[in-house]
């Protein structure tokens, strides 16, 4: 485990972002475009974690080189109740059967999703058609901001805030929940799929016992560099990744060109964070070899 300086003396220049969202989610960069913002930024590694699909990994990773890392990742959405539990994948084999299946079971999931919360919004008279969503998102994978855009578009609000905070957010009238999906599934998925599962944005799970239930149920890291994680909060996580012999990553979050989008590179971590989910990937690896040989 990590036991380096204090959180407060950690560099400002870093040397991973291991949270990018790409077009084939909810970003509006190309995973091409992210690969050349990050090498300007002089970044080494990087990762594209896009909500429930992989289908920009391959994209990116034929830019992995010359010392310059691509990461096979993703952000798995399951919950508690009403809470939104997100985890994240790094080092996955994104080829994996099982794992493809599962997501694209996902993908019909939140297709139905979309077609729910249209046929609410439709009973009160705010008209929206699913294929003009589908070309916003351009047939990638399906979510609420894509329906924020339309919103947009058809003049119903004049900004994505406002889509949420007027129709889209939890506890607003067309609020529709996500599949319903245990986080010790996710961490089950991502771990067959020899990958690190990873407890994401955690400020927003607001909640220790819950974190420590992730940990029991498995996840073998927390990220502690967010932009919605203050100083406070960034040392808490800290504490607790050392406490627990967690992993720590960090990463922007960045969702592309919005106005309220984080830029990429303003919030990552360093080599020691890369090479240790190496390593830990490098474990669950040898230990499915074990599995198989007995």
């Amino acid at each position: 485990m990590i036991k380096g300086a204090p959180l407060s003396s950690q560099p400002n220049k870093h040397f991973a972002d291991l949270h990018i969202h790409s077009i084939y989610s909810d970003g509006s960069y190309t995973p091409y475009e992210i690969v050349q913002i990050c090498k300007r930024l002089n970044l080494n590694a990087i990762a594209i974690t896009d909500h429930d699909t992989v289908s920009g990994v391959e994209e990116a990773m034929s830019h992995s080189k010359d010392g310059f890392e691509v990461i096979p990742a993703v952000e798995m959405s399951s919950n508690i109740g009403d809470l939104d539990v997100h985890m994240l994948g790094y080092y996955l084999d994104y080829k994996n059967p099982h794992l493809l299946s599962y997501l694209d079971d996902f993908k019909r999931h939140r297709a139905k999703r979309i077609k729910e919360i249209i046929g609410k919004l439709s009973n009160d008279g705010i008209k929206l058609e699913f294929e003009q969503i589908k070309m916003v998102a351009k047939d990638c994978s399906l979510g609420r901001p894509h329906i924020a855009e339309v919103l947009m578009e058809n003049g119903y609000v004049k900004s994505i805030a406002e889509a949420f905070h007027k129709y889209l957010g939890y506890g607003q009238p067309y609020y529709v929940p996500k599949k319903d999906v245990q986080p010790k599934e996710v961490i089950r998925i991502i771990k067959e799929s020899n990958g690190v599962p990873v407890i994401a944005h955690p400020r927003t799970i607001n909640s220790e016992s819950i974190i420590y239930q992730l940990i029991i149920d498995g996840a073998l890291g927390i990220e502690v560099w967010h932009p919605e994680h203050t100083l406070r909060w960034r040392q808490g996580f800290y504490e607790i990744a050392l406490k627990n012999d967690l992993l720590m990553t960090g990463g922007s979050d960045c969702h592309g060109k919005r106005a309220d989008a984080v830029r990429i590179g303003v919030v990552g971590c360093g080599e020691e964070e890369v090479n240790m989910l190496k390593k830990c990937r490098d474990r669950i690896c040898n230990e499915h070899n074990e599995k198989v040989i007995i």
